[in-house]
């Protein structure tokens, strides 16, 4: 029997991409904000303070924004891959019923292409013919080359990828929300840590859902999500007054 926390992972590994993807662009997009402040490099009391205020208007401004703007957007996007994949279904099934000898020849010549004989390509392809769903699910696979993304719930998949965003987003900015009068250059330093950190944490969860090696998930995340902070730190120094 299925232990709870396995059914967990289970259903955590099923949303498992939208929690990479949020999670690394809600660190990298955050961070840019924090990376603009330490290119500044403002040091004058009063000014800092401001600053201070800067970032978090700022930061978290963008964290919600983007977060429901990444959200939303992976909403959209499988609704209207369900639709189109609807659509040409549809049409599928129009052609298998309303034209079955041309059907006959496309499938016979996809399962040649694949390796099978002539014979067993027409005995596969008689088999299909009996149970027209799978019939139709092979058309839509092969022939049209379309995943099947009926099992996917767009709310759930909306909601992961914001959730994400913002869990791992607000990283860079907890340093400026707990240490208002310390010295930027720390703030940032440590800011920079819970970035590394909050990286390290997307690898580990990489490894515990998709297995492999521990070493090889933590430098696959960390080297992908750290290049895209450095350039973000980069691209703020440009505003270095």
């Amino acid at each position: 029997m299925e232990t709870k926390q396995s059914k967990i992972m289970e259903k955590f590994a099923e949303y498992f991409k939208e929690v990479i993807y949020g999670g690394i662009d809600g660190i990298v997009t955050t961070f840019a904000v924090v990376a603009g402040f330490a290119g500044a490099a403002l040091s004058a009391d009063a000014t800092t303070q401001l600053s201070f205020v800067i970032v978090l208007l700022f930061g978290l401004a963008n964290l919600f924004a983007d977060a429901a703007s990444m959200g939303l957007g992976n909403f959209l996007s499988v609704r209207s891959e369900k639709d189109l994949y609807a659509v040409e279904r549809a049409k599928e099934l129009a052609q298998i019923r309303t034209d079955k000898p041309s059907e006959i020849e496309e499938t016979l010549a996809l399962l040649k292409a694949r390796g099978f004989s002539d014979t067993d390509a027409t005995t596969l392809t008689g088999i299909y013919q009996h149970n027209e769903e799978y019939w139709l699910d092979f058309m839509m696979h092969h022939e049209h080359e379309m995943p099947d993304p009926r099992s996917e719930n767009e709310v759930f998949t909306g909601l992961a990828t914001f959730l994400s965003f913002m869990a791992f987003g607000s990283i860079p900015l907890l340093p400026f929300m707990v240490s208002t009068s310390a010295d930027p250059a720390t703030v940032f330093t440590y800011s920079c840590i819970g970035t590394f950190l909050a990286l390290v944490v997307l690898g580990l969860l990489k490894w515990k859902v998709v297995g492999g090696k521990l070493r090889s998930s933590l430098l696959e995340v960390v080297l992908v999500g750290g290049t895209a902070a450095i350039l973000a730190y980069y691209v703020g120094t440009f505003f270095a007054m």
